[in-house]
């Protein structure tokens, strides 16, 4: 038992020799977490004290990087704004009347002894609306060829009456827009006189009648009075007030000159004719004390002209 026990023991593979704890420990290898996680707080509080310091320097610097950085991209701008090929260098006007190449020409932001300006600084729509504050303008286009024209067209009121209010003498168009003031109608005596409120927004109908007016009547008219907004009233160059209807005044108008009532008015102290009636005599208006001349003049009147 003892030779079988000592023979398999002698076959059996060897049984491993156990190491000392300490060997153990020592072989082993230390584990890397703490050594990275020491060596990335190390470099994050570097990054952060690097950052810190870039901040701060770049905040005590600011203003000066700031100026520098805007000095820099204004000097490419202007390089690029100021190009030649962006110049304009010629200015032509067209439909002017009344005012001028250089009042044009200052009212759209060009002074002058300017003899270029950029395209690129130009505001073709602000100089637009400038033109347009001018009561002379009525219409304004304002555009720069490729070639370094500017081009601006425009369209001036053209003053077809001369209003008066309460304000004074103004010149108007034929929509009645108020354009400049005048001193008076002697200014513009190839200009109609129109008085009253509303007279100015019916300018058509009274630039209609004066246009179909008997030839023989247009030097004596020297004003019309606007009344009621609805109808005219006609002044002589003799003060005489001729009062029209306000459905067909034309044929009121032209029974004032056939009939010839102003030269059988004339001798006597008449102030008026009403003509509103068409088929009604002639209503006289009297200066006061003439009251005598009454019948004697409406006899006048009814009589057929020679």
């Amino acid at each position: 038992m003892r030779a079988v026990e000592e023979g398999g023991r002698r076959g059996a593979p060897p049984a491993p020799v156990p190491v000392p704890a300490t060997r153990a420990k020592r072989r082993a290898p230390k584990p890397p977490r703490a050594r990275l996680f020491t060596l990335r707080r190390l470099a994050l509080g570097a990054l952060l004290l690097i950052l810190l310091a870039a901040s701060a320097a770049i905040a005590y610097n600011w203003s000066g990087i700031r100026s520098e950085t805007l000095s820099r991209a204004e000097a490419v701008r202007t390089a690029v704004v100021d190009h030649p090929e962006f110049a304009v260098t010629d200015l032509e006007v067209s439909g002017h009347i009344q005012l001028s190449v250089h009042e044009i020409a200052r009212m759209a932001g060009i002074e002058p002894g300017t003899t270029a300006i950029s395209s690129l600084r130009f505001d073709a729509r602000r100089a637009r609306d400038a033109l347009l504050l001018n009561p002379w303008i009525e219409r304004a286009s304002v555009a720069i060829d490729p070639s370094g024209v500017m081009r601006i067209a425009i369209d001036e009121r053209v003053p077809v009456a001369i209003w008066r209010n309460d304000d004074g003498f103004f010149l108007i168009d034929k929509g009645g827009a108020l354009i400049v003031p005048v001193a008076g109608p002697e200014e513009r005596l190839d200009l109609p006189l129109l008085i009253g409120d509303g007279a100015a927004a019916a300018v058509g109908d009274a630039r209609a009648l004066l246009k179909a007016a008997p030839i023989r009547a247009l030097p004596r008219i020297a004003g019309l009075i606007r009344r009621g907004g609805r109808r005219w009233d006609v002044v002589t160059d003799s003060g005489l007030v001729i009062k029209l209807p306000a459905e067909d005044p034309l044929a009121a108008l032209r029974r004032f000159v056939d009939g010839r009532l102003e030269e059988q008015v004339a001798p006597f102290a008449v102030t008026g004719i009403d003509l509103r009636l068409p088929d009604d005599p002639p209503v006289i208006r009297l200066e006061p004390g003439a009251g005598a001349m009454r019948e004697e003049l409406l006899d006048t009147l009814r009589k057929p002209a020679p």
